[in-house]
């Protein structure tokens, strides 16, 4: 993957995301799940994840940031969210920390815009570290419950759109 096409596709949302949110312009979540896969975080295909029931992800996947709320629903059906907030430390000591805080986007209501801006950002930020670091890098530092919660939030924007 080249190293700018994570920070390209972030700009391109942050630069889009008032159209997007009036649905003046398509939201594309398989764009979000190619550039997942490209990176190599996840050892299924991106849909295995959406599938899956939340208890299985729990006990194969998850690195517990999550907050799983129904055992056997599938994962599309999840509402907590990760955010990829920030990163710190040593890319040249091998010590780089990514930041993570929970984010509510249904409290009061699915809210499509929390979730492109959780999307945006957060590519912003993997996006910088893999232009400095490359892929393999992200592979052993990244949440792959942050990863999911990327894949969750393209899902439910993309059926939001497509909804209404």
């Amino acid at each position: 993957m080249e190293r700018d096409v994570i920070k390209q596709y972030a700009d391109w949302l942050e630069q889009n995301s008032s159209d997007i949110i009036a649905r003046r312009i398509a939201f594309d979540a398989q764009k979000l799940f190619d550039l997942v896969q490209q990176l190599g975080i996840l050892d299924r295909p991106v849909n295995d994840y959406l599938t899956m029931s939340q208890d299985d992800y729990y006990r194969t996947v998850s690195d517990h940031k999550l907050t799983l709320q129904g055992e056997d629903e599938p994962m599309s059906h999840l509402q907590d969210r990760i955010l990829i907030n920030h990163v710190d430390g040593s890319l040249t000591e091998n010590n780089l920390n990514f930041a993570y805080n929970h984010e509510d986007n249904f409290t009061g209501g699915y809210s499509a815009r929390q979730d492109l801006n959780l999307i945006t950002y957060g590519l912003e930020v993997v996006g910088a570290v893999v232009a400095i670091s490359g892929s393999e890098f992200i592979k052993s530092h990244l949440s792959k419950d942050a990863v999911i919660s990327l894949l969750l939030a393209a899902h439910s924007l993309n059926e939001w759109q497509a909804k209404n």
